[in-house]
C-alpha cells in the first residue's frame, strides 16, 4: 500500500513493486485519513508512508501527519511492515525516532531506483534498509543493479544460520517488522517479560543495546528474516 500525496512518487514505487510481483494489488491513498480508512478494511503486506503527509483539519490542509499515521498502523492488531519515505533531509536522530515509532525501514525519496527496489525486496522478505549515513558505508555492499536484483533476489536466513533458537528467531522477525515488545508478546501469545528476556539475549548475540541497534545491524548485513503474520501463534 502507498500513502503519499505525490502521484508521481506513488506511480514510481508502484512500478517497482509490480516488477517484483506482477500480480500484486497496490492500494493507494493521497491523504492520511484515506490511508487509515483503507487500512481498517484491508491487510496489506507492506506500507510505504510519506513522512511529510498533509491532513485536512477544519476544512483546510495543514500539518505533517506521517508519524501519527505510523503510530496508528503500529498500534493495529496486525503486524504490517512500514517503510517511511521522505523528500527532505532527515537527520540521524529523526531516523532513529522514526524506527522507534515502529517503522521497519527509512528510504529517502531521492534514492535511486536500484536502492528503492532493494528496500522493497528487503521489507517484503523481513529485512531492513537504512541510508548509508545511518549504517556505515564499509558495512554495506554497493547496491546491485535492478536486473541483478530481479534475477537474484536476496535469500532469507534461518534461526540456525544466526545461531539462535526458533523462539528467539520469531521474536527477532517481529521486532524487525517494527513491532514493539508488547505487540510481539501479544502476537506470539507469550509473556511480555519473556519477550524482554528474548530481546536481551538477541542484543547480546548481535552486539547491540536496543531495537534500533538490531535494525541497524540487519540493515548493514542485508539479511532477510522472512515475514511472520498475526496468525502465527505458538504456545
Amino acid at each position: 500500500m502507498l500513502i503519499d500525496d505525490h502521484s508521481m512518487i506513488r506511480l514510481g514505487i508502484k512500478g517497482l513493486i509490480l516488477q517484483i510481483h506482477q500480480e500484486a494489488e497496490v492500494l493507494e491513498a493521497a491523504a492520511a485519513q484515506d490511508g487509515l480508512q483503507i487500512l481498517k478494511a484491508e491487510t496489506p503486506d507492506l506500507v510505504f508512508l510519506d513522512l511529510k503527509l498533509p491532513q485536512e483539519v477544519g476544512g483546510e490542509i495543514s500539518g505533517e501527519f506521517g508519524l501519527d499515521v505510523l503510530r496508528t498502523v503500529c498500534d493495529m492488531e496486525r503486524p504490517i511492515p512500514v517503510i517511511v519515505i521522505s523528500g527532505e533531509f532527515i537527520s540521524k536522530n529523526t531516523v532513529e525516532k522514526i524506527l522507534k515509532a515502529g517503522a521497519a525501514s527509512f528510504v529517502p525519496k531521492a534514492a535511486s531506483m536500484e536502492v528503492m527496489l532493494e528496500a522493497i525486496q528487503r521489507a517484503i522478505g523481513g529485512g531492513v534498509w537504512l541510508p548509508l549515513e545511518i549504517t556505515p558505508v564499509e558495512c554495506i555492499e554497493q547496491s546491485p543493479s535492478i536486473d541483478s536484483l530481479l534475477r537474484d533476489p536476496p535469500l532469507s536466513v534461518t534461526a540456525a544460520d544466526l545461531s539462535i533458537t526458533e523462539r528467539e528467531f520469531d521474536v527477532l522477525r517481529l521486532a524487525m517488522q517494527g513491532n514493539a515488545p508488547w505487540k510481539v508478546a501479544r502476537i506470539l501469545g507469550i509473556n511480555p517479560a519473556n519477550t524482554r528476556r528474548y530481546l536481551s539475549r538477541l542484543y547480546s548475540r548481535f552486539g547491540v543495546i536496543d531495537l534500533y541497534g538490531l535494525q541497524c545491524h540487519f540493515a548493514k548485513t542485508g539479511q532477510l528474516l522472512g515475514i511472520i503474520s498475526s496468525s502465527t501463534r505458538t504456545h
